[in-house]
């Protein structure tokens, strides 16, 4: 009687200290900020930041941020397809992207908004957070260049967002 009583004991402790590290994260951040581009490590940094809402509650607000300051030059494919075909391709792409992070949230019991942008990535991620916000970032970016190093996107807002911001590797 005295082992079942210790594991409930073990048990309700667990639970409280679950409940208070909510409440902690519910009082420290208002949401959480995803940004996705569809890479592998934008996957995973998508279901560290769910597991994050489901534990505290938190609404995530998914991002995508079509890169039209780049875009003209950017893919060199302007013989081959029009900048509107472009356009439409990346914001197809995008949408794609935002749609599989909330398909990953409805799984989970999550609630998950989208929010499909254009402008420069870390500039409309950064306006996007607010200060009592989390961003929960890939540590890399889909390019190769952004591959070899520390994602060009991910470092500036590491540098510059007025919030937190969580790094996955």
């Amino acid at each position: 009687m005295q082992k079942k009583n210790c594991k409930i004991e073990h048990f309700q402790k667990l639970l409280s200290l679950s409940t208070e590290l909510n409440n902690l994260m519910k009082n420290e951040f208002g949401r959480i900020i995803l940004p996705t581009d569809g890479s592998k490590i934008a996957k995973k940094a998508g279901k560290k930041a769910l597991v994050l809402a489901k534990t505290s509650g938190l609404e995530v607000v998914a991002i995508h941020v079509i890169n039209t300051p780049g875009l003209p030059g950017l893919y060199g494919y302007q013989d081959a397809i029009s900048y509107d075909e472009m356009h439409k391709f990346l914001q197809k792409n995008g949408q794609f992207y935002l749609d599989e992070i909330e398909k990953m949230g409805k799984k989970m019991g999550v609630k998950v908004s989208k929010k499909l942008v254009e402008g420069h990535p870390a500039e409309e991620i950064i306006k996007e957070a607010k200060k009592n916000d989390l961003i929960v970032i890939g540590s890399k970016g889909s390019t190769a260049l952004e591959r070899i190093f520390l994602g060009s996107v991910t470092e500036n807002v590491a540098h510059h967002a007025s919030c937190p911001v969580m790094i996955v590797r």
